[in-house]
């Protein structure tokens, strides 16, 4: 039975691939609109762009979700350290959103790279 843990090299060659595959547009511009129009739909405003906002959820979600799978599935170390029992989303929204608008130099880059940048930033780990 072949496990991720003996394999980081294979698991970070997967991950950077991912991040090279992803669509033209999946990057921090088209990322901070999203995740602005979530953070105001959540706070009881009006969304103006549904599927943007799942967008924005889903990258997020995914993103956390496969740090955990890489720390407990393929033995890397931890990247981001979340408080126990973890952070909301709007919260996860926020904190990205803030690192997006605080570096713009930035927005060119693979949504997923700078969402565990921002993610690094609020929780690194000790």
């Amino acid at each position: 039975m072949s496990t991720l843990a003996g394999r980081p090299i294979v698991v970070v060659s997967a991950v950077f691939a991912l991040c090279l595959s992803a669509g033209a547009r999946a990057d921090g511009n088209q990322l901070l609109e999203e995740c602005q129009d979530g953070i105001n739909s959540m706070s009881g405003g009006v969304s103006r762009n549904s599927v943007g906002v799942g967008h924005c959820v889903g990258v997020l979600q995914a993103t956390m979700d496969t740090l955990d799978l890489f720390h407990e599935a393929g033995g890397l170390p931890r990247l981001v350290c979340v408080p126990e029992g973890g952070i909301p989303m709007i919260q996860s929204m926020r904190i990205v959103v803030q690192s997006l608008q605080a570096h713009p130099e930035s927005l060119h880059l693979n949504e997923s790279v700078l969402v565990v940048s921002a993610l690094k930033n609020a929780f690194p780990c000790q």
